[in-house]
C-alpha cells in the first residue's frame, strides 16, 4: 500500500530557563491549570540551561500562561508531518531530507498506538523545502 505524508506548517513554543529540580513540573502544572493540552513535548538540559519544546493545542494560551508566572517563551517556526507509525519511518523520513540537501536542526515524535500516526515535530535549515519534499512523497507501508 502507499501513502502521501502530510506536511504542514505550525509552531511550537519554546521555554529555555534555568535547570533545576522540578523545573518540567513546574511548567506542566501551569499549562495543565490553564487546561492546555500538550501535544507533543521535548526537553533536554546543557549545563544549568534548560530547553522545553512544547507543541500545544493552543500555543498562544500557553505563552501568555507562562509569562504571566515569568518565564519568556516564544514561538518558533516548525514543520509537523503525519507519518503512519511503523518501522522505518524515522529511516525514510531523514533519507528524504537528506537526499535533498536538508539538514535537521531538531525532530521529536508523539504516538498513541502502534497502528496509528505519528506527529512528527520538526526544524530544518530549509522548512519550505522540507514540507514541498514530503507532501511531494508516496511511502510503502
Amino acid at each position: 500500500m502507499q501513502l502521501d505524508l502530510k506536511a504542514q506548517r505550525g509552531k511550537e513554543v519554546l521555554v529555555k530557563i534555568s535547570n533545576r529540580i522540578g523545573i518540567l513540573a513546574d511548567l506542566a502544572q501551569i499549562i495543565a491549570d490553564r487546561g492546555i493540552n500538550l501535544l507533543a513535548i521535548d526537553a533536554y538540559a546543557l549545563a544549568d540551561q534548560a530547553y522545553v519544546r512544547l507543541l500545544t493545542e493552543d500555543n498562544l494560551r500557553a505563552v501568555d500562561v507562562l509569562r504571566e508566572h515569568g518565564y519568556n517563551p516564544h514561538e518558533e517556526d516548525v514543520v509537523l508531518l503525519t507519518i503512519p507509525h511503523k518501522p522505518g519511518m524515522l529511516h525514510r523520513v531523514s533519507e528524504i531530507l537528506s537526499e535533498s540537501g536538508i539538514n535537521i536542526h531538531h525532530i521529536y515524535a508523539s504516538t498513541t498506538k502502534a497502528d496509528g500516526d505519528c506527529c512528527v515535530v520538526l526544524h530544518t535549515t530549509n522548512d519550505a523545502q522540507a514540507m514541498v519534499k514530503f507532501n511531494e512523497t508516496r511511502i510503502g507501508v
